[in-house]
Order: structure tokens, then sequence, then C-alpha cells
């Protein structure tokens, strides 16, 4: 009988142990969304004051400046997690799910661009196919998308149930 109550006790910790680490995810992924913003900011004002005070340097390629600055900040936020990490331990499991959060973000992003930037152009769904725009990338985007979202977090949800993340 005592055999049992442990296994039970153990059981529901060991549930309270991973409803946290969904947590501590999400809060580990919120402060790396925050710092990394003012990352961008900041770098962002630097190259405005440096255009701004000499006349011979311009901004030039922007995609290639995006690129620096955000490898300069993804840099930035890991030297503060290895510093953080110093009082915080992080598990292979929190990271895991924090970079899943991110990919989720970015798809939910994405289909919310489409639906959005559409928004003016068709009235309805059932308009949009009936005029023949059913192969529009758009289309994909808003109908698959949210799919393979639903499907990530069913497995990722089955890979937690047997512990193998």
């Amino acid at each position: 009988m005592f055999k049992e109550i442990n296994l039970r006790n153990h059981s529901s910790l060991h549930k309270l142990f991973y409803s946290l680490e969904f947590l501590k995810a999400a809060i580990l992924f919120v402060i790396q969304l925050c710092c990394s913003t003012i990352n961008f900011l900041i770098f962002m004002v630097i190259a405005y004051l440096i255009m701004s005070q000499w006349d011979h340097v311009n901004l030039g390629n922007l995609f290639l400046l995006l690129a620096a600055f955000v490898v300069l900040s993804g840099v930035f936020v890991y030297w503060g997690m290895r510093l953080a990490s110093k009082i915080f331990k992080f598990s292979t499991t929190t990271l895991t799910l924090v970079e899943y959060y991110i990919q989720w973000s970015l798809i939910y992003v994405t289909v919310y661009q489409a639906i959005f930037s559409n928004i003016k152009h068709i009235t309805s769904i059932t308009n949009f196919i009936r005029v023949g725009n059913f192969l529009d990338p758009n289309l994909f985007v808003v109908a698959i998308l949210p799919s393979f979202i639903s499907v990530w977090i069913a497995v990722i949800l089955y890979k937690k149930s047997i512990k193998a993340i």
C-alpha cells in the first residue's frame, strides 16, 4: 500500500514538474524576446546616430544590416544566458520548449500576415476560391500552417508523456 501511495505522489510530482517546464520555457522565451528587442532598438539608434553624424555613411543593404543585427543580438542573448545559467539551470527540456515556442510563433505570425495582408482584397474565402485563386500561396499558408502547429503540439505533448523530451 505504501508503494502505491508513493507512486501516485511521485506521478503527481512529475506532472507538476512537467507543467512547470512549459511555464519556465514560456518565461525564458519572453525574457529572451524582450532582451533581443531591446538589442535591436539599441542597434537601430546606433545606426541612425552614425548615419546622421557622417554624411558618407549610409545603410547600404538593409537585409545584410538586419542579418548582422540578428547575429549580434543572438550573441548578446547567448552571453546573457551563460551568465543567468550560473544562477538558474536550464534543462534541455526547457530549451527545447523555447525552440518550439519560437517556431510556433513564427508560423502563427506568417498565418496572421497572410490573412491580414489580403483582407482588403477579398471579402470571403469562398469568393477568393471561386475566383480561381485556390493556388495562391497565401491560401495555403492560411489553410495548412495552423494544421502544422496543431500536429506539432500533439507530437510534443506525446513526446512529453513518454518522457522523450
